[in-house]
């Protein structure tokens, strides 16, 4: 038999029973529609915590004070002279209330060099202003999310050298400052330790008179190359590992990495279960609709159709149904994941900020989205701001080529291998005891 025949044949079976054919093409594009949207969300927060490291670079690490300790010239001085080291940023970092329009935010005031700006955040990417010069005057950089607190609002709430007012704990009370806004930073997302969008850049002289400490609470270090970082990172590991945080990026983005893959998997491995049920539900029309057709199997092979040809005949209607609920269950897919992510991120953004990713105490702890990433607990260590303009994690699907193919392949898959014994059983029908059936 010729295919445009079979294929002629088949549509004509489909569209005969228009409602059932329906029915069984959407229970394939629920488990499609599921397994694209599940996966691309999760590829995307990958890709998206991936990016946010690589900000700072692979070769970072970060050295966070502990409990009683500091850190000195004297340390930064000997981080210097250790192998494999390129850079060494001291930083020091400490919460404060400011208030905005009306609105009463805590955001974090980090003091770094202005040279050494860059490798604490990245490149440095200016709304407005000027990078701060290296002063004992408070001139700050403003995170994006201090100058617009608010989402609907259009114009910034800060103005380049329109002074700010911070309050800040130090170990003498309660202290009131007066920054001066240098300049004002794009929106960054998420970011890992340290979020620009929630933050005020100070000169590390400027941090020092506020907090009346010359000492610092944060040191960031490049390593030479990526291929230096672990053995960098177990040498700061056994010189401070009993005094301070020592964190890799190479290792988060490992673990992040290693992490997502098997939660990738195993959400598809869950959707797949709707795609099981979808088969079975196959299985069962199929064989309802060949006791329906017996009699139409028996004239076709009354008229020269042989077994194979029967056996064709079922599968490619299986087929059919495979692609077109693969090809509507991918559309589905990735028009959920983009959905579900906006709607994940309005709720982020209405939440306050309330999704964070923080170290305490040496260990990793993630909040709900991964917003952002920063030492947290023990004194003087970075805090993510708790109020209402927090950064909140752009989520966006990442939708490949392999997991579109992928999917349609598995529908297809699934429908015909449901599909292979009603098909071999309507091609055994005995063609006169088919003709004598009603």
């Amino acid at each position: 038999m010729k295919y445009n025949d079979l294929l002629w044949l088949s549509l004509k079976g489909i569209s005969e029973r228009k409602m059932r054919a329906a029915l069984t093409v959407l229970s394939v594009a629920i488990g499609v529609a599921a397994i694209v949207a599940l996966v691309s969300l999760v590829s995307g927060a990958s890709a998206g915590i991936s990016k946010s490291l690589s900000t700072i670079g692979p070769t970072s690490i970060f050295l966070s004070a502990s409990g009683q300790h500091i850190l000195t010239d004297a340390d930064v001085a000997e981080i210097e002279s250790l192998p494999n080291v390129s850079v060494v940023v001291p930083a020091i970092s400490f919460p404060a209330n400011i208030t905005i329009s009306g609105q009463q935010l805590t955001a974090t005031i980090v003091g770094v060099s202005n040279y050494s700006l860059s490798q604490l955040i990245g490149n440095v990417s200016l709304l407005s202003g000027s990078v701060f010069q290296d002063t004992s005057l408070p001139f700050g950089l403003v995170g994006y999310s201090i100058a617009f607190p608010t989402s609907t609002q259009q114009a910034s709430s800060v103005t380049v050298s329109n002074p700010i007012y911070i309050t800040t704990k130090t170990d003498s009370g309660e202290k009131s400052v007066t920054i001066i806004p240098s300049g004002i930073l794009n929106a960054y997302g998420s970011a890992a330790f340290i979020s620009p969008d929630t933050s005020i850049f100070i000169p590390i002289q400027a941090a020092e008179a506020i907090t009346n400490k010359y000492s610092y609470n944060i040191i960031v270090v490049k390593a030479t190359n990526t291929t230096t970082v672990a053995p960098l990172y177990a040498l700061l590991t056994t010189i401070y590992g009993n005094t301070l945080r020592v964190i890799s990026v190479q290792q988060i983005a490992q673990t992040v990495s290693s992490i997502t893959g098997s939660l990738s998997l195993l959400l598809a491995a869950i959707a797949g279960i709707s795609l099981i049920v979808a088969g079975i539900s196959i299985l069962s029309i199929m064989m309802v609709s060949v006791a329906e057709r017996t009699h139409e199997i028996g004239i076709l092979k009354s008229i020269g159709f042989s077994k194979r040809d029967v056996l064709m005949l079922f599968l490619s209607e299986a087929l059919i149904i495979g692609l077109l609920g693969g090809i509507i269950g991918v559309a589905a897919g990735v028009g959920g994941s983009y959905g579900l992510a906006a709607t994940l991120g309005s709720g982020a953004a209405s939440s306050g900020g309330a999704h964070t990713t923080s170290f305490t105490g040496g260990s990793f702890r993630a909040g709900a989205s991964g917003s952002r990433a920063a030492f947290a607990g023990g004194p003087g260590s970075i805090s993510p701001p708790s109020g209402a303009s927090a950064s909140s994690f752009s989520l966006t699907p990442s939708v490949s080529i392999t997991i579109v193919i992928a999917a349609i392949l598995v529908a297809v898959a699934v429908s015909v291998a449901a599909s292979m014994y009603p098909a071999w059983k309507a091609s055994t029908v005995d063609p006169i005891k088919a003709l004598r059936s009603e």
